[in-house]
């Protein structure tokens, strides 16, 4: 009687990470954005920017098409927020200006 030879345990590639490019672009203008809301223009500029690239990633990350769901989703929260605080900052600064 033979005793049987142990198989190895099979290779399993890993499977290749997805795109991430406008989850990332959406987080990196999002946190841009909401530190420079104070700046004139910028703050507004980068978050609208964060929240559209946020959106697409979203969209294309529930269709299968690519990865970074979770930093889509910062991403579009950081530019709501951007763009919120730098409307909050610019009615301040209307009202301060006049009451001068």
């Amino acid at each position: 009687m033979t005793t049987p030879i142990p198989q190895q345990p099979m290779y399993v590639p890993a499977a290749p990470q997805q795109p991430k490019g406008f989850a990332v672009t959406s987080l990196c203008t999002g946190i841009v954005g909401l530190a420079l809301a104070w700046v004139p223009f910028v703050g507004i500029i980068l978050g609208i920017i964060a929240t559209v690239f946020g959106a697409i990633a979203i969209r294309n990350a529930n269709a299968g098409k690519t990865g970074g769901k979770g930093m889509a989703i910062a991403g579009l929260v950081t530019g709501v927020l951007a763009v919120a605080l730098f409307v909050v900052l610019l009615i301040i600064g209307i009202s301060a200006g006049m009451h001068s």
